[in-house]
């Protein structure tokens, strides 16, 4: 017994690491991906795709980056589950990431007062999620900009 552990520890020890990080890729792949409310993994991988339209230069090195990134803030999203399991704030530790997700409806408008009522007020989460994305292509925009201005 002592050698085959001799003979064989560091591979089992390699499978082990191998094997926890596999589990810890598949918990974070049938976590819910979308949410009105962006619980659990999800503003992880926002920000992570945000970040990943700005790497222009060094785009390899630079998705390794955002991947470890996005993997440290995906673990301290496990980790803060489980810390709210322990102060019993949630029933189980994968309460926190697996959830029934919250849907925007669509923003069908089929009664005429509510059409009116828009058409005469402002509709506030439309006009943000328009401001968000805007904001998005602008950091993209000033990225490519800044890129084009450097001597190559």
């Amino acid at each position: 017994m002592y050698r085959f552990l001799k003979n064989h520890l560091f591979w089992i020890v390699c499978s082990f690491i191998f094997g926890l990080y596999f589990a810890f890729l598949a918990l974070i792949f049938f976590a819910p991906h979308q949410d009105a409310l962006e619980r659990g993994f999800i503003p992880c991988t926002k920000q992570m795709m945000q970040e990943l339209a700005l790497c222009q230069k060094n785009k390899v090195s630079c998705t390794f980056k955002l991947i470890l990134k996005n993997n440290v803030c995906d673990f301290k999203v496990v980790k803060k589950g489980f810390d709210l399991w322990l102060e019993g704030k949630e029933a189980r530790p994968w309460s926190y990431y697996y959830f029934t997700p919250t849907l925007n409806e669509p923003d069908v408008l089929e009664d005429e007062a509510l059409k009116d009522y828009y058409q005469n007020n402002q509709n506030i989460a439309r006009e943000m999620e328009e401001l968000n994305q805007k904001a998005i292509e602008l950091q993209i925009r000033q990225e490519q900009l800044k890129n084009e201005e450097k001597p190559q």
